[in-house]
């Protein structure tokens, strides 16, 4: 247990803000209590008491990800001179499979859990304590690096949530999830991505079998209007916005100011790196940028931090067990520690950049920050460093190390075809050794896989139109597989390389270029 002392932003409903407070965790990863001044509740008069030299803010959620492919570069397709209309398009364009399906599937497969903790470290550090996205396949032990949403336990055994990321497009698709949800199980499914009217059509199917209820998180709604957002708000559902990606794919994003005019629960997800941004830290800032773009905002600033904290953990409150989200006695003590540079507490987190984040706390244990806080708080975390910033990361392993992370990746980027060689070994032994298990997990099926504890296997949950039948045939006959190419691992930090290739892209007709005056 320790104290953690400082101006205190606790995103509870009435918006309370403790300009001199301390907030009390506990050995059981909750907050005990949060106090003004130094008044000491029971059990913590000898608790170590660390000032926080910043603002204390809830961890931020990202509620919406696809963990394996953060490691990619921003992609377009350049045979492509206007804006996608749908989601089923992307997926068959020529170069998609090349640049982003071929090299996440590989690294997934030949390096999953490196590659899960490079992606989790690149949320880290900008914030992110809880994220939705996980690949499919082998499933992340809780408390690992941050709270994976969809596989999240929070220290039982249950099964808090379903994910449809592919798009199920009939009732029988969508019967299991059906039964999920009659049973409180939470349901997170994307729905209406792109500007096609047409895509209305897969809102309307998910109200159709009864799923639009307070445990359903839809993601995009691009093609949404005003009556799905009554309905969504008379279900009492929430929708996640993934401005920056909507707008560098389809030209236009969801309609949140009508969607807030009706009530509805709105979150924020930063997407995939192929088009989205280095974590939820930097969607607020474009959600900020759009918001400036509107002849009236329609978001305040509180309201716009509340898309990443207090909102996203409603949302996830009639599943989760404990509150999350917000700061108060009885809630994940899952805190952000940011440097104070805007009197405004909201403004400053909007403006905050990786450089601004001190300390991160998960469940209670120091996760990420400066060394000298990081020092007395997680004595074997390890070194890292972040652009120019030097800070310490305790991946719950003294054995792994940010630099060894780096190292199993770049020896698959180096010999790729050996690499692709031993995950098709792999992937055969596993098809062979359950192959009903294997065939639906490759087809699609939500959940875990068929995998031993010692083999962390990921696999795709976007489009992959080549490689489930590649890997099948390589297990099968030893057939060789295709080359992949694995491009340079992203920098953690959001840059100048970054913000030029946003400058290339006409799809976004140059809001997102506004981004590069945050950094």
């Amino acid at each position: 247990m320790f104290v953690l002392r400082g101006t205190i932003v606790t995103m509870r409903p009435d918006g309370q803000v403790l300009d001199q407070g301390a907030v009390y965790i506990g050995d059981d990863g909750l907050i005990a209590a949060v106090t003004p001044g130094d008044a000491v509740p029971p059990g913590f008069e000898n608790a170590p008491r660390i000032t926080a030299g910043g603002v204390i803010y809830p961890g931020l959620i990202d509620l919406h990800n696809h963990l394996m492919y953060n490691s990619l570069p921003l992609w377009t397709e350049p045979s492509r001179d206007v804006p996608w209309t749908s989601h089923n398009q992307w997926g068959r364009a020529p170069t998609y499979s090349d640049q982003i399906s071929r090299p996440a599937r590989l690294l997934g497969a030949a390096a999953g859990r490196a590659l899960l903790r490079y992606v989790e470290t690149r949320a880290i550090i900008g914030g992110t304590t809880s994220i939705q996205g996980n690949p499919r396949g082998a499933v992340p032990p809780d408390n690992d690096l941050i709270r994976n949403i969809d596989s999240e336990k929070l220290g039982t055994h249950d099964d808090f949530i379903r994910v449809s990321t592919l798009v199920a497009d009939s009732k029988e698709a969508l019967a299991p999830y059906v039964a999920a949800v009659h049973l409180g199980r939470g349901f997170i499914a994307h729905s209406a991505e792109g500007s096609d009217p047409k895509l209305r059509q897969e809102f309307e199917l998910l109200d159709e079998v009864g799923v639009v209820t307070p445990q359903l998180v839809a993601i995009h709604g691009g093609a949404l209007t005003a009556p799905d957002f009554d309905r969504m708000k008379s279900g009492n559902s929430s929708l996640v916005w993934s401005p920056f990606s909507n707008l560098w794919l389809y030209g236009a994003t969801a309609d949140v100011a009508t969607a807030k005019a009706a009530g509805v629960r709105l979150c924020i997800g930063s997407d995939w790196a192929p088009s989205g941004t280095r974590n939820v830290l930097w969607e607020l800032k474009v959600a900020d940028l759009w918001n400036k773009a509107q002849q009236q905002p329609v978001f305040t600033d509180e309201e716009l931090v509340r898309l990443a904290t207090f909102n996203p953990g409603e949302a996830l409150s009639g599943v989760w067990p404990r509150p999350v989200g917000r700061i108060e006695r009885g809630a994940l003590a899952d805190l952000i520690v940011v440097r104070r540079d805007d009197a405004d507490v909201h403004r400053n987190l909007i403006a905050a950049t990786e450089s601004d984040i001190r300390l991160v706390i998960i469940g209670g244990r120091a996760r990420y920050g400066l060394r000298s806080l990081m020092k007395s708080l997680a004595p074997t975390a390890t070194p890292i460093s972040v652009g120019r910033l030097s800070r310490s990361v305790d991946y719950g392993d003294s054995a792994v190390t940010w630099g060894s992370v780096l190292a199993e990746l770049e020896e698959i980027r180096k010999d790729p075809n050996s690499a692709a060689a031993r995950a098709a070994d792999t992937f055969g032994a596993l098809a062979a050794a359950d192959p009903a298990g294997f065939d639906a997990l490759a087809g699609g099926a939500d959940g875990g896989g068929p995998f031993a504890d010692d083999v962390f296997v990921l696999l795709p949950d976007m489009p992959a139109p080549e490689l489930d039948i590649a890997v099948r045939q390589r297990g099968a006959s030893g057939a060789i597989p295709t080359p992949v190419t694995v491009p340079p691992l992203e920098p953690l930090t959001t840059g100048t390389a970054w913000f030029d290739a946003v400058d290339a892209n006409p799809f976004h007709h140059g809001l997102l270029s506004g981004l590069r005056a945050y950094a």
